[in-house]
């Protein structure tokens, strides 16, 4: 199972939004948070200085390449073609992030699937499905308390990665209270290993 992650900066996204024709404020970047919870340990992390070490090595790499208003208008210094623009702009208008499908695009992919076997972006023990759960947790509890609701967590979904300041989850997971059936949720949640933030979070039949 040989599978490739691409990762993609602030800069380098903006700088893929532009080959595409769009403007970067019409696609999420970085959100400002509603709110900041589950702050862990102040401890030194290696996946935090590893994802900042990525972002300083994509902002030189934009930085150098730049050539016109900040950046280079050259698809061949990049590897990416029109018609990966085209996939992947097909895709992001059909599916949004929370159902972007990456198989269906070429070499531009910005939304990475999350495999819950895994611990690539959770500490061991620890697996990135029981951290999507964790994650999920924390959004519902803010839906609960915003809404006056008390809706239980049942199970994470599925889940696909963005970056942008630093890791974006757009997480599907299902909740349900004891006179309801089991409803699907979307929530964006922006996370590193010191902090956890719910950008957005409604029942999946809500979101826009």
């Amino acid at each position: 199972n040989d599978r490739r992650r691409v990762r993609v900066s602030h800069s380098r996204r903006k700088y893929l939004l532009l080959l595409l024709g769009k403007k970067v404020s019409s696609f999420p970047l970085v959100m400002d948070p509603e709110v900041v919870v589950d702050v862990r340990s102040g401890e030194s992390d290696p996946k935090r200085q590893k994802l900042e070490t990525d972002e300083e090595t994509y902002d030189a790499m934009s930085s150098s390449s730049s050539s016109c208003n900040g950046y280079s208008s050259s698809e061949d210094s990049l590897g990416y073609t029109s018609e990966d623009s085209r996939l992947f702009d097909a895709e992001y208008k059909k599916s949004g992030s929370y159902d972007f499908d990456a198989s269906r695009v070429g070499a531009i992919v910005v939304f990475h699937p999350v495999v819950f076997e895994e611990s690539y972006y959770a500490t061991e023990p620890e697996t990135d499905g029981e951290l999507m759960a964790r994650l999920s947790r924390v959004a519902l509890n803010k839906y609960n308390d915003d809404e006056n609701k008390n809706l239980e967590f049942v199970r994470a979904v599925k889940a696909n990665w963005s970056l942008g300041g630093g890791h974006i989850f757009s997480i599907t997971f299902e909740a349900k209270d004891p006179t309801s059936e089991t409803m699907p949720f979307h929530a964006k949640v922006g996370w590193i290993p010191l902090d956890t933030r719910v950008y957005h979070v409604k029942p999946k039949t809500m979101m826009t």
